[in-house]
């Protein structure tokens, strides 16, 4: 796990036990009581307008022991790489590549924490974007129950490209490229459920 930090240094941070919440004055869940798997997946939504606010460490450490408990195929952890970008200067960068290139308004909506998750040179090209995928949906879902909103990004990501100069400010290893990420902040009516209006087609043959 790579962290970006204002500075630009890096960090590791290592999986920590499990954590019980409770609702703190930030709106960031701290240790109490569990919520509901139900009730995570009835917050779980894609907030697209984020504050200000900072989330906190206690909360980013929670959402990546969430990521690290995603199951990847193969077992190939030396596949995926998770960069941790808090640094504002990388987040202004993507929102000018974006607009310079789209002309689109900010990718990030102004979330101040974003998880990029990128592929090495050890990932499987067939599994490699099913893994990414199943590593973001456990990061937003752990963001839902810390009482954060957060959303799963691709678009910059494919309008940008692989030599674009947000890429080259993270400073990653040879071979390190981003497949999808995940914005988190603060954002107004996270904490409401979402509609219970989606209606796959289920097809059953018993």
């Amino acid at each position: 796990l790579i962290m970006i930090k204002n500075d630009c240094q890096r960090d590791i941070i290592g999986f920590l036990g499990r954590t019980r919440y409770n609702k703190s004055k930030s709106g960031e869940k701290q240790e109490g009581k569990d919520m509901e798997f139900n009730d995570v997946l009835a917050l779980r939504k894609s907030m697209r307008n984020y504050k200000a606010d900072p989330v906190s460490k206690e909360s980013e450490e929670e959402m990546l022991k969430a990521a690290m408990a995603a199951s990847v195929g193969k077992h190939n952890d030396a596949g995926y790489t998770i960069v941790v970008v808090r640094n504002k200067e990388i987040l202004e960068m993507i929102k000018k590549e974006e607009k310079e290139k789209t002309g689109n308004g900010d990718p990030l909506f102004k979330a101040p924490l974003l998880f990029i998750i990128c592929k090495t040179k050890e990932a499987v090209d067939y599994l490699m974007h099913f893994d990414a995928g199943i590593i973001a949906e456990h990061i937003h879902l752990k963001a839902a129950e810390l009482g954060l909103g957060s959303v799963i990004l691709f678009g910059f990501i494919r309008h940008l490209g692989e030599e674009a100069e947000y890429i080259k400010m993270l400073d990653l290893p040879e071979g390190t490229l981003p497949l999808l990420a995940v914005a988190v902040g603060h954002a107004p009516g996270s904490d409401v459920k979402r509609k219970e209006d989606r209606r796959f087609q289920v097809i059953s043959r018993d």
